[in-house]
């Protein structure tokens, strides 16, 4: 009889001990800090429990928590989460919690074109060195980010982007560049001054300025493009000025080897190799280019 009571007296300990524990009760109402509308569906997450409630349409939740201190969540798609740490007593808790709206009102919205990004161009600067771009219509090709047949020289492909170039594919593998803007003849770029790293590589830029040499893609770095007006500084065409710019020499290696041959249609091979490199003061960049073909 004796164990039986002592069973009874410490099940009745346990009982009251229990529901001390879990008596408590965390509840509030959780609504928009802006409108102070009731918000339904925010989670109500509790770690140290791994635990979570959601409000009703109200914006009321409840929730049974034994006394001690919490760490609480509170979660809802579209606005700030918002992090508590809660005292539970004796006599619970009850609070009131307004969440901030991510949605922000604008007046106007600009869209940016993603031309830059997408296909590898991007604009000059305004003044660079002694030139004035500002007001010009430029473009700049970079090399090193398109996915091109540069061994080929392939110009539909190389300035497939540029809008308002007018292309003729006879090129020869890439030896000599027909391009014009709208309106004008491509043959031979003579629309165009053409230049390399900013010197002239027309026969006659004056009386005759016909291109009958284009550097190798896989010696550029980029190409400019200006439009129109750049006959003011540049020379007479209307189409205005192409500038083959050559990569630069490598800073970090004395000697950097870069070797390439290419295989074609129509019997064409070509041949792309390169030195460069940095010692001390000097720098420099060379490359010698083949090709051949029966085009």
């Amino acid at each position: 009889m004796t164990y039986r009571y002592l069973f009874y007296l410490l099940l009745a300990i346990f009982l009251l001990i229990g529901g001390r524990v879990t008596g408590q009760t965390f509840q509030g109402q959780i609504s928009d800090a802006e409108t102070e509308t009731p918000l339904e569906g925010v989670e109500v997450y509790l770690p140290k429990l791994s635990r979570s409630v959601y409000t009703d349409v109200a914006g009321n939740f409840s929730l049974p928590l034994a006394t001690g201190e919490y760490e609480v969540y509170y979660l809802l798609l579209g606005y700030a989460s918002q992090t508590d740490t809660l005292q539970v007593a004796d006599r619970g808790l009850n609070v009131a919690i307004q969440l901030q709206n991510l949605q922000v009102s604008l007046d106007a919205v600009v869209v940016r074109e993603e031309q830059e990004k997408t296909y590898a161009l991007q604009r000059l600067k305004a003044v660079e060195g002694t030139a004035i771009y500002a007001g010009k219509k430029t473009e700049v090709i970079l090399l090193d980010q398109l996915t091109v047949n540069a061994a080929a020289n392939n110009a539909r492909q190389i300035y497939g982007q540029i809008s308002g170039i007018n292309i003729q594919d006879a090129n020869d593998a890439g030896l000599q560049l027909n391009i014009g803007g709208r309106g004008l003849n491509p043959n031979r770029s003579a629309s165009f001054n053409t230049r390399q790293n900013g010197y002239d590589i027309s026969a006659d830029v004056l009386g005759y300025p016909e291109s009958y040499y284009t550097p190798p893609a896989e010696a550029l770095r980029e190409i400019q493009i200006i439009r129109g007006a750049a006959s003011l500084q540049y020379g007479t065409q209307f189409g205005g000025l192409v500038n083959f710019v050559f990569k630069t020499p490598e800073k970090t290696k004395p000697l950097a080897v870069t070797s390439r041959q290419t295989v074609g249609s129509n019997g064409l091979f070509t041949s792309f190799n390169s030195l460069s490199g940095t010692t001390k003061r000097l720098s420099y960049y060379t490359y010698y280019n083949y090709k051949r073909g029966d085009g």
